[in-house]
């Protein structure tokens, strides 16, 4: 096995630890310590994500520290110290406090698990970083149902276990980044001037709007049921069983589609899966309440995947930070599972009535429906598809350095102006127009006006269209040479 695929197997094996943590211990019922309530009978979900959400906060505003050797050496030590103590403090006393400090533990041990590894999944090639996390998400779920399946102590044992292992493994995987050539994420920290300025994208934008909506109806369905006659329909054990399912159809999407195209199909199906989910528990909650709940876990896990996997995209795209980017999509995710865990809270205790399944199914299809139709409409799809594509055209290029200096000749015999040229030479690298727009400080728009020029003169449609005149003018130019 050469450094690359050991250094790839460390990172899943790391990655996947986190996942088998979560499933132990954060997610609510916890299988490895039952139904836990802080003081004021409040579940252990509330605090445990309100106070991973204020760690995510001051993580954005240190990624600068964050994102240097030292801060990820930093990261690793919380895990391997908090993620232990968590499990240690719930052993020790059942008694609320004791629960309420196991919270704080757990928001950490999350905050710097999920960023380190997401961390250095980002610049994988295009496609391989939805494969490498849900790769991570399934051999997770694995190890959480095996732990399960040995009992009390089995499960115990590997909540301890877990994070002092995945921070082992990610010591050990940064101490290998020059096997990973560039790939990892963590700039040192006097390069400060290789992370852009350029903005979030409007399309992520609304990914990240539509992440928090869907976390949102994921967390107000799981926290109806968890502690009802529906309790079978949410929980850890069959949201470890949708994650290896959504692993299966992320990973056929991508072996049976070119390139990324089949992930930007599973986008258009998450609506209806969520629809098929409430519909069933609908019709039939007493008996297909189980079905239902895999539904809408599925949906949510797949949208969950698949955004992360385009927020890498934009990253790599615009020269942005990933440390940023991940805090910033794991804030959304957990804003919306506060508030469903909060709304549903409140409804129970301080209105004094249980949520009927009509109610539930009411408020989430309203979400549901908002989110797709206004939030992430086809349009938002589309444009993330183009960043992909960017991305792919980037990579081209990567991968044949020789050719860029070709670029020149190419855009001469193409009657390109200078500035043209210049735009050019951005476009096969795989950037975008907001990118290009930033690099030669003109405006957006005009930057779009060269490219729809470059295209007209090269008798193109679009990028990839663009890229494959560009290889057969190299390919003409390199045959007297191979001749």
């Amino acid at each position: 096995m050469n450094n690359v695929h050991r250094l790839s197997f460390v990172r899943l094996i790391g990655f996947s630890l986190f996942w088998t943590w979560l499933f132990l211990v954060a997610v609510s019922p916890s299988p490895t310590f039952g139904q836990l309530l802080v003081p004021w009978a409040i579940p252990f979900e509330i605090p445990e994500v309100g106070f991973r959400i204020a760690f995510l906060l001051v993580a954005l505003s240190l990624r600068h520290l964050l994102a240097t050797r030292m801060g990820s050496l930093a990261l690793a030590a919380i895990c391997v110290v908090a993620g232990p103590l968590t499990t240690l403090t719930l052993c020790l006393s059942p008694l609320p406090t004791f629960i309420l400090f196991a919270s704080v533990l757990a928001a950490l041990t999350d905050a710097a698990m999920f960023l380190m590894w997401l961390c250095y999944f980002g610049y994988s090639k295009i496609g391989q970083t939805a494969f490498f996390l849900v790769i991570s998400y399934a051999l997770g779920s694995v190890l959480c149902l095996a732990a399960i399946a040995l009992g009390h102590n089995a499960m115990v044992a590997l909540s301890a276990a877990a994070p002092i292992a995945s921070g082992i493994a990610f010591i050990a995987a940064t101490r290998n980044d020059a096997a990973a050539q560039g790939e990892s994420l963590f700039e040192p920290a006097d390069r400060p001037s290789n992370v852009s300025n350029i903005g979030m994208p409007k399309s992520l934008v609304f990914a990240s709007i539509a992440l928090a909506l869907y976390a949102f109806v994921f967390a107000f369905f799981s926290a109806r049921t968890a502690s009802s006659e529906y309790a079978f329909s949410s929980g850890p054990v069959l949201q470890a069983l949708c994650n290896i399912a959504s692993a299966a159809i992320i990973i056929s999407a991508l072996l049976f589609s070119k390139k990324s195209s089949g992930l930007y199909g599973v986008y258009r199906s998450i609506p209806l899966i969520f629809a098929l989910g409430f519909a069933l528990f609908a019709v039939a909650p007493n008996v297909a309440s189980s079905i239902a709940g895999a539904c809408i876990m599925l949906a949510y896990l797949l949208f969950e995947a698949l955004s992360l996997n385009d927020y890498c995209n934009v990253v790599k795209t615009n020269d942005s930070s990933l440390l940023k980017y991940m805090a910033i999509a794991r804030l959304c995710a957990s804003t919306g599972i506060f508030v469903g865990w909060v709304l549903n809270f409140g409804i129970l205790h301080i209105l004094g009535n249980k949520i009927e399944p009509e109610f539930l199914i009411a408020i989430c299809l309203v979400v549901v429906v908002a989110t797709s139709t206004l939030a992430f409409t086809d349009r938002s799809l589309n444009d993330l598809r183009n960043i992909a594509d960017n991305r792919i055209a980037q990579e081209y290029i990567e991968q044949r350095p020789d050719k860029q200096l070709l670029v020149k000749e190419f855009a001469s015999e193409q009657n390109l102006s200078k500035r043209e040229t210049e735009v050019l030479e951005y476009l096969i690298a795989g950037r975008t127009t907001q990118y290009i727009a930033s690099k030669l400080f003109i405006a957006e728009s005009t930057a779009r006006t060269h490219v729809h020029k470059i295209y007209a003169k090269t008798d193109t449609h679009d990028r990839m269209n663009l890229l494959d005149s560009f290889e057969e003018f190299c390919n003409r130019r390199q045959q007297p040479y191979q001749n």
